[in-house]
């Protein structure tokens, strides 16, 4: 292991460390979260709403297995960074029950969701080599982006996480970009200022996944509720997982679950 990498993985400790003793507090102050009303709530303003564009409120999820790769755009391969990726992204198995592994050739077909690395000054055009977007100043106004392409069911089809590695290195955003891109394109696209404590809370300093996080990623990913699932009509459905959630003590014990996998284990 060379000398830089060590030194980051110092820094990158300490910042993780940081982030789960705000997580911890945050999290010990508001309990409002777990109540039912709220987390349906929230579940419409992260799940059937987007960041990006207007929407017919209908679930949004992958049905086929998640199959990743990583690609690098004028940079070395990085470890530190895919064992961060491999983590969360096991993270979100483990939680949704959904195939989300890392692309091999004995699997079918290609992978359909890439992670592109790149340095700052090519991250625009990586942007629209990508994905197309024509936003103007997207690559300004963003400090890492997450695409998706669904099909005529509302079922995600396809992904790409865009990372602009030395911006994101340089101003701490390293973990808060891997988890909050990576969890969007699974189908929770949304960001909201009111729905606390969470990562897709912008104004918030929060960059772990939550208890919160954690229970709309298990509504959602729920086998009752399908991809394409139209409001109001997908409303019962979400209220009898929410029920089922609080009857086996999924909604008490949130918190504690989270911790156990994922980023976190990489403080002990």
């Amino acid at each position: 292991m060379t000398t830089s990498l060590s030194i980051k993985i110092i820094l990158l400790s300490f910042l993780i460390l940081l982030s789960s003793v705000t997580h911890a507090v945050t999290e010990g102050n508001l309990k409002q979260w777990q109540d039912k009303s709220y987390i349906q709530s929230a579940f419409n303003e992260i799940a059937l709403k987007s960041e990006y564009r207007s929407t017919q409120q209908r679930v949004l999820k992958w049905k086929e297995p998640i199959r990743y790769k990583f690609v690098y755009h004028g940079l070395k391969t990085n470890p530190l960074i895919e064992r961060l990726f491999d983590a969360h992204l096991n993270h979100l198995q483990k939680i949704t029950g959904h195939s989300i592994q890392p692309h091999k050739a004995h699997h079918q077909g290609k992978a359909n969701l890439s992670i592109h690395l790149t340095p700052d000054a090519t991250y625009g055009k990586v942007i629209k080599s990508v994905t197309g977007n024509q936003v103007k100043h997207m690559a300004q106004r963003s400090h890492c982006m997450a695409s998706l392409n669904k099909n005529k069911e509302n079922a995600i089809v396809k992904a790409q996480v865009i990372l602009p590695v030395d911006h994101v290195f340089s101003r701490g955003l390293l973990i808060t970009c891997i988890v909050e891109e990576t969890t969007q394109i699974l189908g929770l696209p949304n960001d909201s200022d009111w729905v606390n404590p969470s990562i897709a809370n912008d104004a918030s300093k929060i960059e772990l996944l939550t208890g919160l996080d954690y229970l709309l990623l298990k509504i959602l990913y729920d086998k009752s509720l399908q991809a394409g699932a139209p409001f109001p009509q997908n409303q019962k459905t979400i209220q009898r997982v929410i029920k089922k959630l609080e009857s086996n003590g999924e909604i008490e014990h949130a918190s504690k679950t989270i911790n156990q996998t994922g980023l976190f284990p990489l403080l002990n």
